[in-house]
């Protein structure tokens, strides 16, 4: 017994050297994963808080546990950060919350945060094209520039995310892929009809044109987690409901804005008026260098496919927030610098 745990004792005494003895840290190991609550440095050495690359976790995101500080509420875990070199860090417990379990897959030790069809609701996540792209010039999505293109006149798909109440934003990864990969490439490949792929769904998800991959890292975190539908069904539902909304009168909207600064109350009366009073109360709108950049529009978890998205919206769980400000402009196609 004392030689399994003699790397993790808290004191360790030599008798060959007169009894001396040596204080080293305690490292337990864990199994799990640590779901970032919030952004927070990754380090090295906790003690003496180093991180020659500045490596952070992200919130939102999960992280491989497996060593803890102490075996009994433990302020440090240590965990791999597939970006960070070495992968190997330290997070504080205030940045996150460990779910203990079979990382690798099973859902096993009460991680039902990756376990599928137990979410309770969805967000349905519609990207501006051509801010995203101001924002991320380096996306290989950003070099499709003409401006009569869909996504120059259309909000296109992010993603639709099944939520889960209980595990905050760390819902995610319910089939065989367990941790987020580094590249999205790096996913396994998303089986789906070429001609759904190369019309429907690259018409929606410009990323598809040129094979950035965003679908599988969609599939994998998110559309895994609806137990009942094929990557197909699921991504159907998702074009399906882009076009509810941009069709419903919110593309037509900011064609007239752009290239314009727009009053926030403008574009919240333009969506209750076509999509239902209580829409307001049900959007997330996010802006970054005072450009709309996205809206996350919540959704009943009682979703069916070719249910009206007005009916989707008026039955779903409240959520709302903004940090556009007063205004915000709509970019048109094209980096500002070309």
């Amino acid at each position: 017994m004392m030689s399994r745990w003699i790397k993790n004792a808290a004191l360790v005494c030599s008798v060959a050297v007169g009894f001396f003895c040596a204080q080293v840290p305690w490292a337990a190991p864990v199994s799990g994963i640590f779901a970032a609550e919030r952004s927070c440095p990754a380090y090295v050495s906790k003690n003496k808080q180093t991180n020659p690359d500045s490596a952070q976790i992200v919130a939102g995101e999960r992280y491989r546990a497996f060593e803890a500080n102490k075996p009994d509420n433990p302020g440090w875990y240590r965990i791999r950060v597939p970006s960070a070199g070495p992968k190997e860090r330290w997070v504080s417990v205030d940045c996150g919350k460990f779910q203990a379990g079979d990382p690798g897959g099973n859902g096993v030790g009460g991680n039902a945060c990756n376990v599928a069809g137990q979410g309770d609701s969805y967000v349905l996540a519609l990207s501006w094209q051509p801010a995203f792209c101001e924002t991320k010039p380096q996306k290989p999505v950003c070099r499709l520039t003409d401006p009569s293109a869909y996504q120059a006149r259309h909000f296109t798909l992010h993603g639709l995310w099944p939520n889960k109440q209980a595990c905050g934003k760390s819902y995610g990864f319910c089939g065989e892929i367990k941790m987020q990969e580094q590249d999205f490439c790096d996913y396994p490949e998303v089986i789906l009809t070429p001609l759904f792929r190369d019309d429907a769904l690259a018409q929606v998800m410009p990323s598809v044109e040129v094979d950035s991959c965003l679908e599988r890292h969609e599939w994998h975190k998110h559309g895994t987690c609806q137990a009942d539908w094929s990557a197909e069904k699921y991504f159907q539902v998702s074009v399906d409901l882009t076009r509810q909304f941009n069709d419903a009168g919110m593309a037509y909207f900011m064609n007239r804005k752009i290239g314009r600064e727009v009053r926030t109350e403008d574009f919240l009366t333009r969506l209750a008026a076509v999509l239902g009073s209580g829409a307001r109360e049900r959007i997330k709108l996010e802006c970054e260098q005072g450009m709309l950049v996205e809206v996350q529009i919540s959704l009943t978890g009682a979703l069916t496919p070719g249910t009206d998205l007005e009916v989707l919206i008026a039955q779903a769980p409240k959520q709302s927030g903004s940090d556009c400000g007063s205004h915000f402009r709509v970019d048109p196609i094209g980096l500002s610098s070309q």
